[in-house]
């Protein structure tokens, strides 16, 4: 009986500390020139969200999420019809730990390289562990999981200059 009053009590508390990260998430998207984009996990949160399958080191994995086509489109970044200048920028995720992943945006662009990013907030249908969350990039076309960024807090759009 202790027990199982214990699950139930873990099982409580790990729910409402993957609450609180929620409520608590931020998400800066940085771009040239421009001041800071700001979204709170309560807003990613209610955008419409993408179920994504994929493998996790051979292991199928469920996430939830939004493009992050869909975040930049709303931070003001321009990402339809992708030329000149900027096919020489990249995005840089980063995580609370300071890892962090790049991608050209040539690569992201729907008329260019066509790789697809979620900006994700759920795994198998509840928010993320802290340990991975509570803001988590996927890249389900990628061959092993090295640029699922976990605990992402900023992207950066930047230009490379010669």
């Amino acid at each position: 009986m202790r027990r199982v009053l214990a699950v139930h009590l873990l099982a409580i508390g790990c729910a409402s500390s993957a609450a609180a990260q929620t409520a608590t998430a931020r998400l800066e998207i940085v771009r040239d020139g421009a001041a800071p984009f700001v979204i709170t996990g309560t807003e990613l949160a209610v955008m419409p969200h993408t179920t994504v399958q994929a493998s996790d080191h051979g292991k199928p994995v469920t996430f939830s999420g939004v493009s992050l086509l869909a975040l930049l489109r709303r931070a003001g970044v321009t990402v339809d019809s992708v030329k000149g200048a900027m096919l020489t920028a990249i995005v840089v995720a980063t995580a609370s730990d300071g890892y962090r992943a790049t991608f050209s945006f040539g690569e992201l662009a729907p008329d260019v390289g066509r790789t697809v990013v979620y900006v994700v907030d759920q795994h198998d249908g509840s928010p993320l562990a802290s340990a991975e969350g509570p803001i988590r990039l996927v890249v389900p076309g990628d061959q092993r999981p090295a640029r699922w960024v976990r605990q992402v807090i900023r992207i950066a759009v930047r230009r490379i200059e010669p």
